[in-house]
Parts: C-alpha cells; structure tokens; sequence
C-alpha cells in the first residue's frame, strides 16, 4: 500500500513537471516565432515612422502598397500575440505587458493608427479576435 501511494505520488510529480515542460516549450516556440516576425517588420515600421507623418503622405508613397502591406502584417502579428494571450493562455502576462507598450508605441504613428482605424471599420473586431478597441492598442 505504500509502495502504490509512493508511485502515485511519483507518477503525479513527474506530470505536473512534464506539464510544465510542454507549456515552457511551447512558450518559448511561440515567442521566438513573434519575436522574429516582429524582427522582419520593424525596418519598415520605423521608415513609416520616420517619414510618413499621415496616411495621405504614406498613400502618396512611391512604395504605398508595400508599406500597408507591411502596416498589416504587423496587425496580424497583434493578432497572433493576442490569440495566444488572450484565448490560449500560452503567453505570460509579463510577455504580453512588454509586447502591449510595443504596440502602444507603434499606434502613436499616425499613419499606422489611421490604418488601425480603416481596418477595423473593413474588417471588423472579429478579424483581430478582439471585442474591444484597447485590447492591443491600449488608449494612450
């Protein structure tokens, strides 16, 4: 009887810990993956900072298209972040915090808020998994 209550005791710890280790894997997967995403956006996102103050400039744009296209892929790399957060509890809330003020500093661009705002009037809160405006972009 204490043999057999010793190998549950065992066998529970040994889940727990297996449990753990998956969930840290996938962590640290999903993080790596968002971080690099992010990494072969960010050269765009700061030349859209650093010279297209508006979405008329950004449209006016030799390279518009391109542009947007990358301004959108950064909204589904939001999107992406946040499904994870949010819905999957895969990501940690320190995690999130520091992905959020990125976000944050990146809506202060006003021409990748005025698209944030064409976007969600197009495609609605639901293409983002959001129910609530602030949920990425929280006000500032």
């Amino acid at each position: 009887l204490l043999l057999g209550a010793f190998g549950i005791i065992i066998t529970a710890y040994y889940a727990k810990h297996t449990k753990k280790l998956a969930h840290d894997q996938m962590l640290k997967e999903l993080f790596t993956e968002f971080n690099n995403e992010y990494g072969k956006l960010h050269k765009k996102l700061t030349e859209i900072e650093e010279k297209y103050s508006s979405a008329e400039l950004l449209n006016a744009a030799p390279n518009a298209e391109e542009l947007k296209h990358t301004i959108k892929l950064y909204f589904i790399l939001c999107s992406e972040e946040f499904f994870w957060y949010h819905h999957k509890k895969r990501i940690d809330l320190k995690i999130w915090k520091s992905w959020q003020s990125g976000m944050a500093y990146w809506y202060k661009v006003p021409a990748i808020r005025d698209m944030w705002h064409d976007e969600i009037k197009e495609s609605g809160k639901v293409s983002y998994y959001i129910t609530d405006l602030n949920e990425f972009f929280p006000k500032t």
